[in-house]
Formats: C-alpha cells, sequence, structure tokens
C-alpha cells in the first residue's frame, strides 16, 4: 500500500504510428486511469500524465511511404489517439508530445546529466549504408528474408511472421526500405550509456521495493547477474531530438520516450518539481510486459544517473491482449480498432470487460466476442443494471418520483446500510494494491446484495407503506454508495446515476459513499436503464468483420 497525498501516474506513451486497439487499452491506459480516478476521490493531489510518443525510425518509414514529413504523421495519431481516450473516459491531466520543445530541452538536459556524470561514452558501430539514398539505415529502413521462418519483407530487427527479434546483420538479403537497393555495411560513431555501471544500484532498488511485483522482480534480476550491455543512445537520423553539437545525429527513441513522463508533467503545471523531485511524492508507471526491461532497468538507470529525480515507486505491469486466441495483426486483418469499437459500443462496457479479466498479473488475456457478450449481459446488465433501473422504476410508481422518508429501519435494513461501509474498505485496498478486477467484483458483490433484499422484500406487494418507503429507501442509499464506489471503474455509468438521483459532482468523494447522499423528498428524474443487452446480431457482425 502507498500512502502519500502527491501521486503522478503515467501510461506508456502510445506509439504514433498507427491506430490504437482493444489491446493496448487493457494493460495500460485504462488500470492508470482507475488509479488515477480513485486516488482524486480520496482527495489526494494525483496527476496522471502521458504523451504520444513520436519519434524513431518505424515513424519516419511510414512517414516516407504516405509521402508526409514524420511531424504531420505523428500528429495524426497523436489526434485521433487523444480524442479516442477522451471517448473511453480517460481522464489525463495532459497528453503531451515527444516531439515537444519541453521534451527536446529535458532530453538533452538528462543526456548533459549523464554526460557529466562519466555515465555517456562514443563507439564505432557497424551499420547498414544505403549508397544510392547517401545515408545510414536504422533497423526499420532495411527489409529482407527472416532467416528463421523465411518470410520476406521483414525488418531488419524483428519479424511479424514468426515473432522473432533479430539481431544486426541475421536479416537475409537486405534491402533498402525506400529505394531497394542492397545496403552496404560501413562505421559510424554512436553514443552509449554505461548501463552495466548501474547495476548493483538497480538491483539495490529492485530487491528493496515492496510495491514492485515479485515476479517482475525476479525476471529482471535474472538480466542483471547475467550481465547487462550498455545501450546505443543514438541513430543516425533527422527526426528526433537532436543529440548536442551533433548534425544529422537523434536520440534513440527509448531515451527520450520515458523522459517524456518528466517533460509531460512540466508542459502542464509549474510546480512539476513538487511531483519528480520532492521524496514525499510517489510515480507510478504503468505498462505492459512488453517494456519491462526499458522501465525496471534503463529508464531506472537514466533517473539514478542525473541524480535529481524520484525512482518510481511502483510499476503496475500486465500482460498482452490476444483476440479471439490469436494475436492481434492489422497485416491479416485479426485486428479490433478502438476507433471500429467506440462507434457500436457504451465505453464503459469495454471498461468493465477489460478490467474483469485483468489480474494483477503479467499473464495474457484473451478478448473474445462471445465471451464479452456473455459478461456483459449476464453481469454488468443482469446485475448493476437491473438493479439501478429496478429501484428507480420503483420508486417513480411507489414514491411519486421522490426519495421517501424512512422511520423505524429493521435489522435487515440496518444491515445492509453497514454493508456499504464494509465494502467501501476492502474496495479502497483492492485500489491501492493495483487489484482492479477484485475491486469492481466487490462492487458488483455489493450491487448483488441489494438486488437479492429488494427481491427478498418485494415492495411491489407490500401493503404496509411505511415499509415500502423504508425499502426503496435502503436501496436508493445503495445506488448512490455504488455511484461513488464505481466511479473509478465506470464513470459514465456513475455520471448517469448521479444525474437520476440529482447529486452533485462535488458529493462524489470517497468518504461520502456511505453517508446519505440524497435527501428525503429529493426527486428522481430522466429514469433510463444504465445498459443495453448485446445482441447475438451484433456479436455476430463484429465476428463476421474478422473473417472478412
Amino acid at each position: 500500500m502507498l500512502d502519500f497525498s502527491k501521486i503522478l501516474v503515467t501510461a506508456a506513451l502510445p506509439y504514433a504510428n498507427g491506430p490504437l486497439h482493444l489491446g493496448h487499452i487493457r494493460s495500460t491506459y485504462l488500470p492508470a486511469d482507475i488509479y488515477a480516478r480513485y486516488q482524486r476521490l480520496i482527495g489526494n493531489e494525483c496527476l496522471y500524465i502521458c504523451a504520444s510518443d513520436e519519434h524513431g525510425t518505424p515513424i519516419v518509414a511510414s512517414a516516407e511511404k504516405e509521402k508526409k514529413s514524420p511531424e504531420q504523421f505523428a500528429r495524426h495519431y497523436h489526434d485521433k489517439d487523444k480524442e479516442e481516450f477522451e471517448k473511453l473516459g480517460f481522464s489525463m491531466d495532459i497528453f503531451h508530445r515527444t516531439s515537444s520543445k519541453e521534451n527536446r530541452e529535458m532530453t538533452q538536459h538528462f543526456f548533459n546529466r549523464l554526460n557529466e556524470g562519466g555515465y555517456i561514452y562514443q563507439k564505432e558501430v557497424a551499420q547498414a549504408y544505403c549508397e544510392n539514398c547517401k545515408r545510414f539505415l536504422p533497423d526499420r529502413f532495411v527489409i529482407g528474408t527472416c532467416p528463421y521462418c523465411k518470410a520476406e519483407g521483414q525488418y531488419s530487427d524483428y519479424c511479424d511472421s514468426c515473432g522473432k527479434a533479430l539481431g544486426p546483420g541475421e536479416i537475409q538479403d537486405p534491402k533498402c526500405l525506400v529505394c531497394g537497393s542492397p545496403p552496404a555495411t560501413k562505421t559510424t560513431r554512436h553514443y552509449f550509456l554505461a548501463l552495466s555501471k548501474f547495476a548493483p544500484k538497480l538491483r539495490e532498488w529492485l530487491t528493496g521495493n515492496e510495491n514492485l511485483q515479485k515476479e517482475v522482480v525476479n525476471y529482471v534480476v535474472n538480466w542483471i547477474d547475467n550481465g547487462l550491455a550498455d545501450w546505443d543512445i543514438s541513430r543516425d537520423l533527422d527526426w528526433g531530438v537532436p543529440v548536442p553539437g551533433e548534425k544529422g545525429m537523434v536520440f534513440y527513441v527509448w531515451f527520450d520516450a520515458p523522459i517524456g513522463y518528466v517533460s509531460s508533467t512540466v508542459a502542464f503545471t509549474g510546480k512539476w518539481a513538487e511531483f519528480w523531485k520532492n521524496p514525499d511524492s510517489k510515480v507510478v508507471h504503468f505498462i505492459g510486459k512488453d517494456i519491462i526491461y526499458h522501465h525496471f532497468l534503463f529508464w531506472p538507470a537514466m533517473l539514478l544517473g542525473t541524480g535529481e529525480f524520484n525512482l518510481p515507486t511502483a510499476i503496475p505491469t500486465r500482460g498482452y491482449l490476444n483476440l479471439e486466441k490469436r494475436k492481434f495483426s492489422k497485416s491479416k486483418n485479426w485486428f479490433v480498432s478502438l476507433g471500429d469499437f467506440l462507434a457500436e459500443f457504451d465505453p464503459d462496457l469495454l471498461r468493465y470487460y477489460e478490467t474483469a479479466i485483468t489480474p494483477h498479473k503479467v499473464e495474457d488475456a484473451d478478448f473474445a466476442w462471445k465471451d464479452f457478450q456473455a459478461r456483459v449481459n449476464n453481469e454488468l446488465v443482469a446485475n448493476l443494471g437491473n438493479f439501478v433501473n429496478r429501484t428507480l422504476v420503483l420508486a417513480k410508481k411507489l414514491s411519486d418520483s421522490k426519495i421517501p422518508e424512512p422511520k423505524n429501519l429493521d435489522a435487515r435494513d440496518k444491515e445492509l446500510l453497514e454493508l456499504i461501509g464494509k465494502k467501501k474498505e476492502k474496495i479502497s485496498a483492492h485500489f491501492e494494491n493495483f487489484f482492479f478486477k477484485e475491486a469492481q467484483e466487490e462492487a458488483f458483490f455489493l450491487s448483488a446484495e441489494f438486488n437479492r433484499y429488494l427481491s427478498e422484500r418485494e415492495p411491489w406487494k407490500e401493503k404496509d407503506g411505511q415499509k415500502v418507503s423504508n425499502c426503496l429507501y435502503v436501496c436508493l442509499r445503495g445506488i448512490s454508495a455504488l455511484a461513488v464506489l464505481i466511479e473509478p471503474l465506470l464513470p459514465f455509468s456513475s455520471k448517469k446515476i448521479q444525474g437520476m438521483l440529482s447529486i452533485s459532482p462535488e458529493q462524489i468523494k470517497w468518504d461520502n459513499a456511505e453517508l446519505e447522499l440524497v435527501k428525503p423528498g429529493t426527486p428522481i428524474t430522466n429514469i433510463a436503464p444504465l445498459y443495453s443487452k448485446i445482441s447475438d446480431e451484433q456479436v455476430e457482425k463484429q465476428q463476421a468483420k474478422l473473417k472478412g
């Protein structure tokens, strides 16, 4: 459990090289949003920082294919990602860009500090060079045949067909991506970060931080024990953060990308140092397991080398999301973009489902349309949706669309109201420890208990008017509590409940969950179902898109 009043939450920067898909949301952006929303509800000063990652050779290569500048190409996806994040209710305080002035200045500051500390050196390296284009070719500008599966047209650092990472010189029949000429090999001078020098301090930090997942720490410590390789942190390109004093050389994208966490905070607030340099403030990075190395070794080493900034307090790490038991692949049409999903479904449906299948572990999960339909219909609609709707409809019919006045509540009534506080404490503990799946399950257990109570009491049959009022009052208290407890998880659903019960946004605070947020006599307005069931036709339509 993290005990603090200032917290800086980040989500791994989305790469501005294509549309977001459902898999991107599960490990990073949704958990970060849930955590940030909860921290704000309990009264902490919490910033949720993110930015688009806009440098690197893949963006340069893609931009050239579309006859655009890298800046124009990256801006398109930055704007698209920002719009879709907002539609999903992500409460980012800023969604900045690594191509920004702030990131350029902060990256060069990091480099200068590391250089002054003796952690930077230069070395000659062999690299592909295109005589026709007159330039060095970074990894993504060389394509060829995979030496393992023989797939053609693969980048020289990674085979999309078999998933193998390729080392320098491994690609067969290499060609320049732009002109198709076979490249020559020339030497060039690059800058390196002496990552190996940080091994003892990294090991100490990793093994001494109880907030890091043990399964990840054990994995990373093995890398340290096997010997850390120094990192080549420069590239012969024009697009990127320039290396000070060099022409036609920029920093490797994984050098300036994590610095984007700091520079984006600088862009958002003049109080940025209170979050990055104050020892009483904590930094929490949410990432997917594919970037463990960068966040558990490379980035902490950069922070240690500058000696200015807080090390991460926690780095919650989660696995991949597959689609119907296969890896997402746009080229193979095995892909559901975030934009396509949001055009068809309520954003809270995705938030609910992805939280429900995402424990605080690095294990992978699977998005299956039939399972998505079943969980939404049988859990979200049948539990929370059903409880809220039937209670409000009964209040409209039996209590003149107003919160009734309670009198002489019995033991069962009081038991339900006391359950709110008990569940609130359990949910709070889960949120603090990044167990968002379990927090959601506890909230839905509470909803199910109130729904069961409503069925037990059968107010539609009750002849005693006061017993009817007491039952409806207790259930409406349950609904107002849920409006608070589910806000980090399902903000759109919470907002709908607030509107129907005339709850003001100022009342939505964690400490208020078990209080009487709506006084007797308060009108209940604009009653409408929270959700609609997902039909077989809707699912078949989505499955057909994959098959097509």
